[in-house]
């Protein structure tokens, strides 16, 4: 699957830039009064993809994609399960409903046939769990496609995020869930699209990644908006880039997806 990198997107409310508040569990609910078996699971179907445990304003993620042949995919995100998406093809071909689910979404618009495969490991708190995405982009996608994984956090606690070449690490704590971590690896097997000649050259141009991140404080309540979030921040992004390029190599230089 050619992909240019794996995009990580921590998001935490705004009231946690003040510290964490004082433990107490949200709305009176206790972890204990919950079977830890099904407290984690993919509790948002709204979503093609996402996860959260049977808590209010606690941790939740999910997945967003878009293609990188076309600029205007970046107004096209893929998040929520939208009908003028045109999907041919998503929903779980297999779940158990406790620990286990599988799916295939197929976006030809934006190029890329996606594999979700979710797991999950009984243990304290909810235990563990695992998601791992593969596929492939279809014949007619060049330039290849981004896919963007984001933790949101409302609510008492606190997160934060590191981030390396080879993975995005983060770390937090809730009342509810205590400490938690997250691991966020590439796949070796990922390729970041080639550049045109003429960019490369350039001296700021971006070095192969496969992976990176971005952290916001955002505003409490506003964590369903994340994929409005990141298409602010992209097109922001990409505005400012595709000036610069077109400034140093005197409107003559492509504007691509990958040097965006």
């Amino acid at each position: 699957m050619r992909l240019a990198g794996l995009a990580i997107v921590a998001l935490a409310t705004q009231s946690l830039a003040q510290g964490p508040s004082p433990r107490s569990s949200a709305a009176g609910v206790e972890p204990g009064d919950l079977d830890a078996a099904l407290q984690w699971g993919t509790y948002r179907p709204n979503l093609y993809f996402g996860v959260r445990p049977r808590l209010p304003e606690s941790l939740l993620s999910g997945l967003m994609w878009f293609g990188l042949d076309d600029q205007q995919n970046w107004q096209r995100i893929r998040h929520s399960c939208e009908l003028g998406d045109n999907l041919s093809e998503y929903g779980y071909s297999r779940h158990n409903g406790r620990d286990f689910g599988e799916q295939e979404m197929r976006d030809e618009d934006h190029g890329v046939e996606i594999k979700s495969e979710f797991v999950k490991v009984a243990g304290r708190r909810g235990g563990s769990w695992a998601v791992r995405f593969s596929g492939r982009t279809l014949e007619d996608n060049v330039q290849g496609v981004s896919l963007a994984y984001y933790f949101g956090l409302e609510g008492a606690g606190a997160m934060s995020m590191a981030v390396d070449h080879d993975a995005v690490r983060i770390t937090g704590r809730t009342p509810d869930l205590d400490r938690f971590k997250v691991r966020i690896v590439p796949a070796t097997s990922n390729q970041s699209p080639a550049l045109p000649a003429k960019l490369r050259r350039l001296k700021d141009a971006p070095a192969d990644s496969r992976i990176a991140g971005i952290a916001m404080a955002v505003p409490r309540g506003s964590i369903w908006k994340a994929k409005d979030m990141l298409q602010e921040r992209l097109i922001e992004h990409a505005q400012a880039k595709a000036r610069d390029i077109v400034k140093r190599t005197g409107g003559k230089g492509p504007v691509t997806g990958r040097m965006l």
